[in-house]
């Protein structure tokens, strides 16, 4: 789906923000504030990895509830499909299903708004979770898909790169997971994280879709201001 409404993506990620902006500025003197930066892997589902990080700011509502805006940017490449290809050959015995693919070169840009939860703590780590929703924009190439037959008889399906499209997709996007920290001091942590993510939009991809879910390992640390 391509999108046409570049101003409506502005649009929300201005409303995410001044709802963050709003709430952070109440009382602002009673509560404190983190930073957080991370570098991990993306592995949306059906596709190939890649690289993702992110920047974060905290804000303490009690010892137990704390409320983040993050923004995230992660790449990776093709959006792979599976079939069992059709042979016309009845003695040929094939081993599918096969593999090809019908996009490459993703881009995600997200911005989130979310809600961490302080579950446990010990010795040695806090555990948290946290849900967030968001606006993601994700652009990529798309590809038609033809056939190509082999002397074997075995037809299987190939991308036809000079079909290539262009896609920008604006997203809203859920996501939540755990999150395990460790305190260096008072004021410096380090965390590891792992959360899953769904996207939906007004077109084919569907919450928990195989299109538009991904899950994120991420490792980075937390600052207090």
């Amino acid at each position: 789906m391509i999108d046409k409404s570049k101003g409506a993506k502005m649009g929300s990620i201005k409303y995410l923000l001044i709802a963050f902006v709003f709430s952070t500025t109440l009382h602002y003197s009673q509560n404190k504030y983190t930073v957080e930066g991370s570098i991990g892997i993306i592995s949306p589902f059906n596709s190939s990895s890649g690289l993702t990080g992110s920047i974060q700011v905290n804000r303490s509502l009690n010892e137990n509830l704390q409320l983040f805006l993050n923004g995230g940017y992660g790449q990776w490449d093709k959006y792979n499909i599976y079939y069992i290809p059709e042979f016309y050959s009845p003695e040929f015995q094939h081993n599918g299903p096969y593999k090809t693919y019908s996009a490459d070169d993703h881009t995600l840009f997200s911005i989130n708004l979310g809600t961490r939860f302080f579950l446990h703590e010990n010795k040695i780590i806090n555990l948290f979770f946290d849900a967030q929703i968001g606006i993601s924009l994700l652009s990529y190439n798309q590809y038609d898909l033809y056939e190509i037959e082999y002397p074997t008889g075995q037809i299987v399906l190939v991308p036809d790169l000079s079909s290539v499209v262009e896609v920008d997709e604006t997203l809203f996007s859920f996501g939540f997971g755990p999150l395990f920290e460790r305190k260096i001091n008072s004021s410096f942590s380090l965390y590891l994280s792992a959360k899953l993510n769904t996207m939906l939009n007004a077109g084919d991809t569907e919450l928990f879709s195989k299109r538009g879910t991904y899950f994120l390992v991420s490792a980075g640390f937390t600052h207090t201001i």
